[in-house]
């Protein structure tokens, strides 16, 4: 995964989330912290399709809106 790196002075950092249907997301499955752009997912199964979306959060712990969603299958 890529995406734009967010300019908050208050970055702390970003949380993966997958699933593999749309829109059912739990736990995240990364804490990224820093301002990293790229994540690349593991353990993914032939013949899934993954859903995955990223948010940002702050020092405080404040979490944005989730990104838009995107997919990947994996054959």
């Amino acid at each position: 995964l890529t995406w734009n790196a967010n300019t908050e002075n208050d970055l702390a950092g970003y949380k993966i989330y997958r699933a593999t249907k749309s829109g059912e997301y739990g736990a995240p499955i990364a804490t990224l912290d820093g301002n990293p752009t790229t994540y690349t997912a593991t353990g993914l199964k032939m013949g899934t399709t993954y859903f995955f979306v990223i948010t940002a959060y702050d020092s405080v712990g404040n979490e944005s809106a989730r990104s838009n969603e995107v997919s990947k299958s994996i054959f």
